[in-house]
């Protein structure tokens, strides 16, 4: 789940998707990602932004370099920036 998160947010830097919601959608129409969940993006928000990169960390420091969270994810996680802003 925590490189899904990781790929998706590389996919929103680089323009590939547009926003949260067409990761979401991309993936729970494609991939079959849980609707309930509301999609990998939707869950990152349930898991806070600040432990997913916490997480990604760690595993990047036991020398898994694929978790070296995207600039996104940290920049997010140290304004405390959901995917999702609630209104």
């Amino acid at each position: 789940m925590l490189s899904m998160v990781n790929e998706a947010a590389c996919c929103l830097a680089e323009g590939v998707v547009s926003t949260p919601a067409a990761v979401d959608l991309g993936l729970v129409l494609g991939i079959g990602f849980p609707s309930f969940r509301g999609g990998i993006l939707r869950h990152a928000d349930a898991l806070e932004v600040r432990t997913v990169v916490e997480r990604l960390e760690l595993f990047a420091a036991e020398g898994r370099s694929r978790y070296q969270p995207a600039p996104l994810l940290v920049e997010m996680a140290r304004a405390g920036r959901p995917f999702y802003p609630e209104a």
